[in-house]
């Protein structure tokens, strides 16, 4: 489907700031949407005699049903079919008017007509024009399109949100609506107006308030009714009430009762000639979501420190470990067992960074070079210097893909000192990565690799270690080629894995 503004540049000859005036207009539509009961649609001319509309946008209200079963994004109307329109826009005119539609799903059958007797197997809804207007001048209609005939079936209720629709249709028309700025929700779900709503006038007394409203202030503690009252004079501090008058701006705030009990309040000033008239509050309990959140945070602390003690632990192995090879007196036994501890001095790097994040994702190329710095002190010595580059860059990766991609990088890297021959050895290490995958090359000078060389038959133990866990575990591929076409010497070692985890292998 195309967007507001594409659709605007193939049909209308709109400025790219009333573009702009309409695309804050739909992202704030769905309020006022929710206060008529009824299909919001937004009209714009697709030419400068109006002769013709196109429609930018569409929403369906969450209290009411719906006229339109299809999808009207993209339509466009004719002024025979919708004179209405034409007036409203030219003349500047909100109107309210019955029309009558064939058919079930508006746009689905093109026969509308306006002030004639409906049809059989016709329907009547009511069409309330609205001019939008931006700097001076209108630049769209929006219409409020519901089913007519049950205007005296309306409950109070209804009626009052009916009123609060009029009130922000005067702002529309008036180029007030939507609101110059708006203060973030944050990580919660906005209020809607069936969450709660109340209505504040100049002096922030409460002249309406919804059922659903009354309970939210009821988990505040709030028992009386708040009729004519303020919030302060019930016990709850009105400062964003107070915040969204004096600003003209859309203010929120989380109201707390208790550690259990919080309710979120955004206020819409309501704009008239000019003047802040009152204030909409909507008003949502979030109790529940505060608790998990809550339980989060307790449940991220736990695991923080279980990644503490294990990298404790390990690094106690590792300390251990390096004991028993000094105990030693063969040199296999002594290197199979300092080729262990640096394995375990791996994992052990990874554990502590997740003990150090309250999510589950490690900064990979940290890692990588903690790991390189592991593995090269270990093996460098005055008559063999040794230098290990890394460059590139990977990002970070979720603890489950880089537990074992670092034992693979430790392996990779002491294999490639070990095979790099017996003078200044250097060795480098290269990271890419996409959105989908990540790859990791690790480079030596050495003697290169043996003819006839194969994974299967000739892998020693390291190289045995990386295949399980690339290719098994992380449903990756290694690779292992020349390090150049014109000489035998050197070799490259390459491991590509799904950056998440989608090969995983957890069985």
């Amino acid at each position: 489907m195309a967007s507001l503004a594409e659709l605007a540049a193939a049909h209308t000859t709109l400025s790219p700031r009333a573009v702009v005036h309409l695309q804050r207009l739909l992202g704030s539509w769905s309020l006022p949407a929710d206060l008529s009961f009824a299909d919001l649609l937004l009209y714009a001319p697709t030419d400068t005699n109006a002769s013709q509309f196109v429609v930018l946008g569409h929403v369906r209200s969450t209290t009411g049903g719906t006229v339109y079963g299809g999808d009207p994004i993209g339509t466009v109307v004719s002024v025979g079919a919708r004179r209405m329109l034409a007036r409203s826009f030219t003349d500047g005119v909100r109107t309210e008017v019955p029309i009558t539609v064939a058919g079930r799903s508006g746009f689905a059958d093109p026969t509308v007509e306006e002030g004639f007797a409906a049809p059989v197997g016709a329907r009547q809804i009511l069409v309330d024009h609205v001019p939008v207007r931006h700097d001076g001048e209108t630049i769209a209609v929006l219409t409020r399109e519901g089913e007519a005939g049950l205007a005296g079936n309306r409950s109070g209720l209804e009626r009052e949100y009916r009123t609060l629709w009029r009130r922000f249709a005067t702002m529309v028309e008036e180029g007030t609506f939507p609101l110059e700025q708006q203060e973030r929700a944050g990580e919660f779900r906005e209020p809607r107006v069936g969450d709660g709503v109340l209505v504040f006038g100049r002096e922030r007394r409460v002249e309406f308030a919804s059922p659903n409203a009354v309970s939210a202030l009821h988990r505040l503690g709030v028992w009386a009714d708040p009729g004519g009252r303020t919030l302060d004079e019930v016990g709850v501090d009105d400062a964003v009430v107070r915040r969204a008058l004096e600003t003209r701006h859309s203010t929120i705030a989380e109201l707390e009762h208790s550690d259990d009990l919080s309710v979120v309040i955004r206020c819409h000033p309501l704009i008239e000639d000019g003047r802040a008239t009152g204030v909409l509050a909507v008003l949502r309990d979030v109790s529940e979501i505060r608790s998990r959140d809550r339980l989060l945070v307790s449940k991220d602390a736990t695991i923080r420190e279980i990644h503490h003690r294990v990298k404790n632990n390990l690094q106690t192995i590792q300390s251990l470990l390096h004991l028993q090879a000094r105990r030693l007196t063969s040199d296999e036994a002594r290197l199979a067992v300092a080729h262990s501890a640096r394995r375990i001095g791996a994992i052990a790097v990874v554990h502590e960074t997740l003990a150090t994040d309250a999510t589950d994702e490690v900064d990979f190329d940290t890692v990588v070079h903690r790991i390189v710095r592991l593995v090269s002190e270990g093996l460098s010595s005055p008559d063999r210097p040794l230098r290990v580059d890394v460059t590139g860059d990977v990002g970070e990766l979720p603890g489950e893909v880089a537990m074992p991609l670092a034992v693979a990088v430790a392996e990779l890297v002491q294999n490639a000192i070990d095979h790099a021959g017996e003078q200044a050895t250097v060795v480098s290490v290269e990271l890419g990565a996409d959105r989908r995958s990540v790859a990791i090359r690790v480079r030596n000078g050495g003697v290169g690799i043996p003819d006839g060389f194969s994974l299967d038959r000739d892998a020693g133990l390291g190289l045995t270690i990386v295949r399980t866990f690339v290719v098994s575990d992380l449903g990756g591929t290694l690779t292992i080629r020349p390090a150049s076409t014109d000489a035998p010497r050197g070799a490259i070692v390459e491991i590509r894995v799904p950056r998440r985890g989608e090969g995983l292998n957890v069985g």
